[in-house]
């Protein structure tokens, strides 16, 4: 019986780690040593080579964005940073790339994947992607390859149509961030900790742990909840 479905692949959930100084933003973040992450949106005319680049410092006082595009556009990968606003400890920018091994493959959306996240955190970038057919799983990995990059596949996951991918929907600070409150009873009623409590234990702002756990849960919510 043919129920619909037959012939029909199911997406992969792929994470690699990457590590090379001949990535794009190479120079950035062995100086900054908070998380970065990259959000890559359509751009008429510069596609790949132009992302939002949020970088997580509270130092946003005496100087602290000029440091940080100063630093920006010190990157040898780095063509232009444009400063788009701060909230909470994530600052903003609009980069243009020029130079440096792109994160993932160029043609990467017209392959059909789904870039989920891309952080930088304690000195390696992690990538999360939905990619639709094994075949472009291997183009991926020839991009890696093909430029000497090192890399390793953290986690390969065959999505099923039962799947919600609510882990993959967190970035790895939100995640962190909910099993910080979540061990040590936030959640609980009355609650046993505080965000102070949280932000001590993360070493990051008050202000910090309320943006992760308000970003986490109204992901959560949309990923699971939504019809």
């Amino acid at each position: 019986m043919n129920d619909g479905h037959e012939g029909i692949s199911h997406p992969i959930g792929l994470e690699v780690r990457l590590e090379d100084p001949q990535l794009i933003l190479s120079s950035f973040t062995t100086t900054h040593q908070g998380p970065v992450t990259l959000e890559y949106q359509p751009t008429q005319g510069l596609g790949w080579d132009c992302a939002f680049v949020v970088v997580e410092d509270g130092d946003v006082e005496e100087g602290g964005i000029e440091r940080l595009i100063a630093e920006l556009e010190h990157d040898s990968t780095v063509a232009e940073a444009e400063y788009l606003g701060t909230v909470g400890d994530d600052n903003r920018f609009k980069v243009l790339f020029e130079g440096g091994i792109p994160l993932v493959p160029p043609k990467t959306t017209e392959m059909g994947v789904r870039v989920i996240s891309a952080r930088h955190e304690d000195g390696n970038w992690n990538i999360q992607m939905h990619v639709p057919v094994h075949s472009t799983l291997h183009r991926i990995q020839s991009h890696y390859h093909d430029h000497w990059i090192t890399f390793r596949v953290k986690r390969l996951h065959i999505a099923r149509e039962t799947d919600i991918g609510a882990e993959a929907a967190l970035s790895p600070g939100q995640r962190k961030a909910l099993l910080v409150a979540y061990r040590n009873g936030y959640f609980e009623v009355p609650r046993n900790a505080s965000q102070e409590d949280i932000a001590n234990e993360l070493n990051i702002s008050k202000s910090g742990v309320s943006q992760r756990i308000r970003r986490a849960i109204s992901r959560l919510i949309e990923v699971t909840l939504k019809p």
